[in-house]
């Protein structure tokens, strides 16, 4: 029984010091990125900005931009950037509006409020954005987005 218990405490031992190790995850490296979105030539705040990469092995990066329209591109950790590489890149800035009222239903006679995106549809969805920038790991990654009808 002596055995047993000093077995146990043993393996117990190990297991606390293999969870309790120093060994920190490394994020793969990016590089900071930033810019600005304007539609039609003005500012546009509360835009979210998405940089999908090519490499299926890269991570997306994102943010939503600020009331002067510039945006720095979270991977990880808040402002860290993206990883080096292609990415094609959506926008969109997506507002509740109130459209008329309920007619069914317990909410009956209340305003109804649905989300719109408030810039062209083009910038939507990776298949159909025309924006595309590539980070590279050791540049100046400025990307100013020009958005347009």
């Amino acid at each position: 029984m002596n055995y047993s218990i000093r077995l146990i405490s043993t393996a117990a031992f190990c297991m606390l010091m293999m969870g309790c190790g120093s060994a920190e995850v490394q994020n793969p490296p990016t590089s900071p990125v930033t810019g600005k979105v304007t539609y039609n030539g003005e500012a546009v705040e509360g835009a979210t900005i998405k940089f999908v990469p090519s490499n299926a092995e890269a991570k997306s990066a994102n943010n939503v931009s600020a009331a002067d329209g510039t945006y720095a591109l979270s991977t990880f950790e808040s402002g860290d950037g993206a990883m080096a590489g292609k990415f094609k890149v959506t926008v969109r800035k997506l507002v509740n509006v109130e459209e008329g009222v309920q007619e069914d239903g317990e909410n009956a006679g209340e305003p109804n409020i649905v989300s719109k995106d408030m810039l062209p549809i083009k910038y939507r969805g990776i298949g159909d954005t025309p924006l595309e920038f590539e980070v590279t790991a050791d540049g100046e990654n400025t990307f100013n987005i020009e958005l347009t009808d």
